[in-house]
């Protein structure tokens, strides 16, 4: 099938998996944490460098990057990074560093030109050779910040913009987006603007649904899908009424319900909604879900299969380190569950190799294997967002979505896996993430 034009790559004997699919996002807000820099804890100048090269190289073009907290007096070498070494990495993205006090700043050219303030300006310190140090001072630093765009805090393409770029680095090619706000509209313009590198499942608030009972959310793309909901189990005892008609309600719109539950009461509450929706209106192939389903009771587990309700869990989250409040992959697996892992990021780090490490390495009788850990993380993931037949295991006929690994996680030892990084993602076919190439 190859062409002239066909891009042919080789993965020089590494380790190639479907792409990792997170079944538990807050998409927008992981996009925003690329715009703001805390260096109140920054140690040196070449420490400030490699902050704003990480944090630009997911920014969109354009985008602002926003820092405070700069002291370069609490140092070893009270030496700031010069304005040639910040332009190198910031050329499309201005930057406003505010030191501790805010009356002066460290700026980047970018932002001096977005301002429209000369080399000579007043306010602009200026070094032996004439040239602006990249520091500013109170007329300089109030310009600086009023050319900030008056959206840049709500602008929610942008921050979507960057996750994807984030997500791609991380060879996660499918988010399930949980945040409860409706994005379908916007993600689509994004897809179309060939800027969405990651396939989204955007869910709606239970509450945002009651109100609009709004079908656009379902609208979908290859890229971009809706239909789902999600909704809270607080583990009260006086919620279980109320909590079973509203999801009996969403159910019978058709409406694929996620509940989160962390604790005991408030998954064994999800579970009876969930049963209670099943008697009430019949079976379907509803994939009814619980985000998190943390702290299970054993005699809770055997009723997510009985129920066809698939857990939806973050094991780095609350499983890192081995905690002793871990929570038991193993039994429910062995229960008959469907089991999709995902992160809970922004609230944690989006990487799933940290959260299959975790998996793995839970200890005693809560671990499971690698390759169970891997399809979690994919077929899992695909399975809880009905698109099992169209990706999260790589044959003939689904989405040529794929990441390949910088070691095999399946040989190598278990308390190794969490070191292991992405070289290459593929979505659609399409390279978006080359580690030597970013």
């Amino acid at each position: 099938l190859a062409g002239p034009h066909t891009v042919v790559v080789d993965a020089k004997q590494r380790l190639v998996l479907p792409g990792f699919n997170d079944a538990h996002v807050h998409f927008t807000a992981i996009g925003n944490r690329f715009s703001h820099l805390d260096l109140r804890n920054a140690k040196s100048a070449d420490e400030v460098v490699e902050k704003i090269e990480y944090f630009c190289r997911f920014l969109p073009k354009g985008r602002w990057l926003i820092g405070a907290g700069l002291d370069q007096m609490r140092w070893k070498t009270a030496v700031l990074p010069a304005l040639e070494r910040i332009d190198a990495f910031s050329r499309d993205n201005p930057i406003l560093l505010y030191f501790a006090d805010p009356k002066s700043a460290l700026v980047n050219s970018a932002a001096l030109n977005a301002a429209a303030i000369s080399p000579s300006s007043a306010d602009v310190v200026r070094g032996s050779d004439s040239r602006p140090t990249g520091v500013v001072h109170r007329t300089a630093v109030d310009r600086i910040r009023g050319s900030i765009p008056s959206n840049s805090g709500k602008n929610w393409a942008e921050f979507a913009e960057a996750a994807s770029n984030h997500a791609a680095s991380l060879g996660v090619t499918s988010v399930q987006d949980v945040h409860s706000d409706d994005n379908v509209a916007m993600l689509l313009e994004l897809a179309k603007a060939g800027k969405l590198k990651t396939r989204v499942y955007d869910c709606l608030g239970l509450k945002e649904w009651e109100t609009s009972r709004s079908k656009e959310n379902t609208a979908s793309s290859s890229l971009v899908r809706g239909g789902c909901v999600k909704w809270y189990s607080d583990g009260s005892p006086d919620e279980g009424a109320e909590l079973r008609t509203r999801v009996a309600n969403a159910d019978k719109g058709g409406m694929q319900v996620m509940l989160h539950a962390i604790g005991e009461e408030a998954n064994a509450n999800a579970i009876d909604a969930f049963e209670y929706t099943l008697s009430q209106n019949g079976p379907r192939d509803r994939r009814s879900r619980i985000e998190h389903a943390h702290r299970l009771r054993k005699r809770d587990i055997d009723r997510l299969a009985q129920a066809g309700i698939i857990p939806s869990m973050q094991p780095y989250l609350f499983d890192n380190g081995g905690s002793a409040n871990g929570d038991d992959h193993r039994s429910i697996l062995n229960s008959g569950a469907k089991l999709a892992f995902g992160s809970d990021a922004s609230m944690i780090d989006l990487n799933p190799l940290l959260g299959i490490h975790a998996a793995v390495n839970a200890g005693g009788q809560r671990s499971i294997s690698v390759e169970e850990a891997v399809i979690a993380y994919t077929l899992g993931s695909a399975y809880a967002e009905f698109q099992e037949k169209q990706k999260g295991t790589i044959e003939v006929g689904k989405y040529a979505d794929l990441v390949i690994l910088s070691d095999d996680i399946f040989s190598i030892s278990t308390s190794k896996i969490g070191n292991t990084t992405v070289v290459a993602t593929i979505v659609d076919g399409l390279i978006v993430f080359e580690r030597d190439k970013r």
